[in-house]
């Protein structure tokens, strides 16, 4: 009995005994499921219980924090080799034995998303049954808020995987194992259902960024719409869960094509712009110090962050794992995700997102810039948004590398640039530029320059060329970028272009030490004296006048490690875009799970 339950709790029938626990953890275990999901305390507590994959040791808290969402054409695995497995989970050659998942543990991160899955079909179904929901507000935004939750574990475990097994009843003897599903079964699962979690919930009742609300529901609804209409590599029709290579393509379902899903996306999009409930920064520099503060009303100093994944004040490595290092405060050791260097070359010399998206210092035991100019490196870029000389209120103190930083799932910005693109696509270009116009207004406080941006951009052509823009010079740093590629069909394009472009910035002529694009090879900087965490950064082109008083990083570009684009991908990203179920859980099935893709 012993192995049996191992097996099942492998696959994902613990999650009916851990719902079972949650209750257990509030509430007397006589009571009832009545009589929980009819009392608002006991069906709040319950409802708890989902977040908690967020938390636990190896899912979103190292997991997805680590290796999810590098390499693309913006974020970069910054220690490239070919001698440690945790390299091949961002270098698209990860195997379903890679020892890193493949393990029989409920925390990892296939198990425990289905966990809380579980919880929440359990919370709807009861909510549904003796929650009252049509007559009692509260009780209709605790279903409201356990549908949102699903779909958001949805959504990741799509974006992991592929295709994973459907579930959407609480499990029972007639669905212990079940097999892959085609992710258009999914999608029309997870899109209808927030659909009514928007209709259950309100604005009025959102206060904090750490739990589900009418909001997260539209974005996270317009973001599947996306993304459901988009490419993504597929089994051929009725393959899924065969070993089927499959192909990169368009779902043929026909309630899954733009003209069905767009309209309706935008419609609610409009909503939450109208709620006048989100503002974005006013400066996109103070909206990080925000983050980094680990602040999470939704009142508070703008009320952009509309959700964040729940960790505490000392619990979660965000920061830690992706944050410029900082001697002084703690943390010397090497981030494991950074920018792709030419991304600084590619924003506008006038956006107010460039110098906070990518920064290229660390700093030492002394505060002092120049105690590491020999770190200073064009293959060394930091994602500057997430810094510890920023967390005033709940200084970092380095211990157990638990920082409390609540990574951003979705920001006001996305809701602009999500109806942006979807307008653009329905060719209502002026309407797609009035969404755009805000997050350009925010980033390069002139008007008259947003006026010229948006007037070069006469076709839609072009217009989804600056969605692809934007949307790398917004986000960056966030791990948005992979999927949105992988619904562009273009992930390798665009990973063939950032190593061409890799190559073309890092290697100097040998003669005048010149980069590919005319730069000359060293960096100059000159630290703020009140403030040794503002520095200024040059680059010079052959025979510009050097600036006078700056300092100077030698090599900036020749001593970069040839690593960096020989290892990008190792395999072909267009064939495994997605990880493989592991191994444990395969051979946990019994037979039901199977790998596609060649896995």
């Amino acid at each position: 009995m012993k192995a049996f339950n191992k097996v099942l709790f492998i696959i994902g029938i613990s999650a009916a005994f851990a719902a079972c626990n949650t209750l257990e953890q509030f509430s007397p275990s006589s009571f009832s499921a009545e009589e929980t999901y009819s009392d608002y305390n006991l069906a709040r507590y319950a409802v708890n219980g989902i977040y908690e994959a967020y938390v636990t040791t190896t899912a979103y808290r190292s997991d997805y924090m680590t290796y999810y969402g590098a390499n693309t054409d913006c974020e970069y695995w910054l220690n490239p080799s070919d001698t440690d497995e945790k390299n091949t989970m961002c270098e698209y050659r990860i195997l379903p034995t890679n020892t890193y998942v493949n393990r029989s543990n409920a925390y990892d991160f296939f198990p425990a998303t289905f966990i809380s899955i579980e919880r929440a079909n359990v919370a709807i179904h009861n909510l549904r049954k003796y929650g009252n929901v049509e007559n009692d507000f509260k009780m209709a935004h605790l279903l409201g808020e356990a549908l949102t939750m699903r779909a958001a574990f949805y959504a990741d475990l799509l974006n992991y995987y592929g295709e994973v097994p459907a579930r959407f009843e609480p499990i029972g003897s007639d669905n212990v194992y079940l097999p892959k599903a085609d992710k258009d079964e999914i999608y029309k699962q997870l899109l209808p259902s927030l659909e009514e979690a928007a209709q259950l919930m309100s604005f009025e009742t959102h206060t904090t960024t750490v739990r589900a609300s009418k909001a997260f529901a539209i974005g996270l609804y317009a973001r599947l719409a996306l993304q459901a209409c988009g490419y993504s590599r597929r089994p051929d029709e009725g393959k899924v869960n065969t070993g089927d290579l499959g192909s990169i393509r368009k779902s043929t379902d026909p309630e899954l094509q733009p003209e069905i899903l767009y309209p309706k996306a935008i419609a609610m999009l409009d909503e939450v712009i109208q709620s006048q409930k989100y503002h974005l920064f006013e400066n996109f520099e103070d909206l990080w110090h925000y983050y980094c503060n680990l602040k999470t009303s939704i009142d508070e100093n703008g009320s952009e962050m509309i959700f964040q994944m729940p960790f505490g004040i000392n619990r979660g490595q965000h920061i830690y794992h992706n944050g410029v290092p900082n001697t002084k405060l703690g943390f010397g050791a090497s981030p494991r995700k950074g920018c792709v260097p030419t991304l600084f070359f590619k924003f506008p010399p006038f956006d107010t997102r460039r110098d906070v998206t990518c920064c290229f210092f660390r700093w030492g035991a002394t505060d002092n810039v120049s105690n590491t100019t020999e770190t200073l490196r064009a293959d060394k870029c930091y994602f500057g948004k997430f810094r510890y000389d920023w967390m005033k209120d709940h200084p970092y103190t380095a211990k157990d590398a638990e920082d409390g930083a609540k990574f951003p799932v979705l920001r006001y910005a996305d809701i602009y640039l999500m109806a942006s693109e979807m307008a653009n696509e329905m060719d209502d270009l002026p309407a797609a530029k009035d969404y755009m116009r805000p997050v350009l207004e925010r980033a390069f406080h002139d008007e008259i320059e947003v006026n010229q941006y948006l007037d070069s951009l006469d076709s839609k052509t072009k217009f989804f060329q600056a969605i692809k823009d934007q949307r790398a010079f917004e986000f960056t740093g966030e791990m948005l970028r992979k999927q949105d590629l992988i619904r562009w069909g273009c992930l390798k394009e665009a990973l063939d272009s950032t190593i061409s472009e890799l190559k073309h910035l890092l290697k100097p002529a040998k003669a005048d030490q010149v980069n590919g694009y005319g730069y000359t090879d060293n960096l100059y900087f000159k630290v703020d004296p009140n403030d040794p965490y503002k520095v200024d950064i040059k680059f010079v082109k052959t025979g510009e006048s050097l600036p006078q008083g700056y300092s100077v990083g030698n090599h900036f570009f020749s001593t970069c490690s040839s690593k960096l684009a020989s290892y990008y991908y190792v395999e072909d990203p267009d064939l495994w875009m997605y990880r493989p179920i592991p191994s444990s859980i395969i051979i946990a099935s019994l037979g039901t799970l199977q790998n596609d893709y060649g896995y």
